[in-house]
């Protein structure tokens, strides 16, 4: 006996709508002007209805920005970190995420993203990175007005080492993590009035700038995964057992 074929779900006309857009925007570089309504309706041949029930889908998800009014019209978009970050956000309060794995998510990753980098020999990066270790290793005991300017530096540093990595997969879940951890409170933060915990993670920092300024593939991935142990530590003291919600976990 021959077993029934399973139906697949025909897609939707304003399905079909939503995906021509999406395309229509990939194929194009962000900002570009797409069509007015009118014009977007004659290309996709569909409904106005149908162009606009897949329009606010579509830039929703960031893919399109719809102006209304005189040079409005429909324009390419595209997602940004923050984007993702707020779907990451909804999904670890879901699942009752704790404070340590978002540094056990950071390691290996920072670690992967330090041996691709430590394997770039561009002068003009190493030079801003050798620049970093320079002020890593001079940094006086951080006050609490200076904060603000680490968690600056830090991502600046993020951004100049996934540079240098060139892995725009790593360097996308890095931005994702730092984004998500960023959006912690001033009582969840393990380094805010800590000074002495800024001063000993930049120092750890330059050890690592040093490792891929010298092109030390193992020492770049063991200072790397240093760093993270350290902020793995302190949450571990701070906040073991919390969940983003404060909740104390069984």
């Amino acid at each position: 006996m021959t077993a029934p074929a399973m139906r697949v779900p025909s897609q939707s006309v304003v399905d079909r709508a939503a995906e021509a857009l999406r395309v229509l925007s990939l194929d194009s570089p962000e900002g570009t002007f797409l069509g007015s309504e009118e014009e977007m309706i004659a290309r996709l041949d569909v409904s106005r209805a149908t162009l606009r029930q897949a329009a606010a889908r579509v830039a929703q998800e960031n893919f399109v920005a719809v102006r209304r009014g005189v040079g409005g019209g429909y324009f390419a978009s595209r997602p940004s970190t923050m984007d993702v970050t707020r779907m990451a956000a909804l999904y670890l309060r879901a699942h009752d995420a704790d404070f340590t794995e978002i540094t056990h998510g950071i390691g290996p990753l920072k670690a992967e993203l330090a041996v691709l980098a430590a394997r770039n020999r561009d002068p003009e990066l190493l030079a801003r990175l050798e620049q970093f270790a320079l002020e890593d290793e001079s940094a006086p005991l951080e006050m609490v007005h200076g904060y603000r300017a680490f968690l600056k530096s830090e991502r600046e540093f993020l951004q100049l080492i996934g540079e240098m990595a060139g892995n725009s997969v790593i360097n996308l879940l890095m931005a994702i993590l730092y984004d998500f951890a960023a959006l912690a409170s001033r009582s969840e933060d393990v380094l805010i009035d800590r000074p002495e915990r800024v001063q000993a993670y930049r120092r750890m920092r330059a050890r690592l700038a040093r490792a891929i300024i010298d092109g030390d593939l193992e020492l770049a991935q063991l200072t790397s995964r240093r760093c993270s142990e350290l902020v793995d530590e302190w949450f571990e003291q701070d906040f073991k057992g919390r969940t983003f919600d404060g909740e104390t976990m069984d």
